[in-house]
């Protein structure tokens, strides 16, 4: 199912205008995200709960536990997710707005008007890494884009069963990562995010990177080093809306025929956690 990209009237004045990006910058500059953070995991915020549920028309249904300490207790509520057990079926890691851009040979991809690089996402050498530990892997393979918006369930899961040997943070900014926004900042790498490289049962190599936004104080990633098994809980996002973005190699994944449809004519294609969303190729 296609979604139309939309963005909130506050993102469409602080990123689509002159003055609002001078704003922008000058609540980032104060640190409102953290402050707004820190007010939104306080009791009092508990009251902007129901409100936010019945604007957005969130489904509480599958959820249990509805006694909740704080907006941000709420914003990270768990549920039971339904997984696809197949082993050749690749699995969305989040309910999510997707899309996918293909990998160039030359390590690049393009996104909202940005081109970037492989070597952007991971910054090999803050971690004295090099490029055939990191990214060369990755070359001419498939970035899929799994953006969150703030209505979605916050929790991820691995898309296929393996092991992961630690996650790479790199402290960012906190940009949304609504569609205006994207397009004119380079968000995918000036934002907060989390990297790691799993080696997975029937999908090769998969680089997984959480991209924080606005006012997400934390990207909680359950293991370092660990093996896993498919749809098991990664981790989670703390507030607003966010992003996980996946690296899969050249020729190890083929889109379901609906999904490529509408991501092929530059839409965003609604996911599920856990929903099948491509097959495994031999490769």
């Amino acid at each position: 199912m296609a979604e139309k990209n939309a963005n909130d009237k506050s993102v469409q004045f602080l990123y689509g205008t002159k003055g609002g990006r001078v704003l922008l910058h000058v609540i980032l500059a104060l640190r409102v995200p953290k402050l707004l953070g820190v007010v939104l995991r306080s009791p009092f915020s508990r009251f902007y709960i129901s409100s936010f549920v019945k604007k957005n028309g969130i489904d509480m249904s599958d959820f249990t536990d509805v006694k909740f300490k704080s907006f941000n207790d709420f914003f990270t509520r768990k549920k039971a997710i339904s997984v696809d057990s197949d082993e050749t079926h690749f699995i969305s890691p989040a309910d999510s707005l997707l899309s996918v851009y293909p990998i160039t040979e030359t390590a690049t991809f393009h996104i909202k008007g940005f081109d970037y690089t492989l070597e952007d996402f991971f910054e090999p050498k803050r971690f004295s890494l090099t490029a055939d530990e990191t990214f060369k892997d990755f070359i001419g393979g498939t970035c899929l884009v799994f953006r969150l918006c703030a209505t979605d369930y916050h929790r991820y899961c691995y898309v296929d069963s393996g092991t992961q040997n630690g996650n790479h943070f790199i402290q960012g900014s906190l940009y949304s990562v609504q569609p205006l926004a994207a397009e004119n900042f380079r968000l995918y790498t000036k934002n907060r995010r989390s990297w790691t490289i799993m080696t997975t049962a029937h999908f090769g190599k998969i680089a997984q990177i959480e991209v924080g936004a606005f006012s997400v104080g934390g990207i909680k990633n359950h293991f370092e080093t660990a093996s896993f098994k498919k749809g098991d809980e990664k981790g989670y996002f703390d507030l607003h809306g966010s992003t996980i973005v996946l690296l899969v190699q050249k020729n190890a994944l083929t889109l379901l025929d609906k999904v490529k449809k509408i991501t092929d004519s530059g839409a965003e294609y609604r996911v599920k956690i856990g929903e099948c969303i491509g097959v495994k190729n031999s490769f």
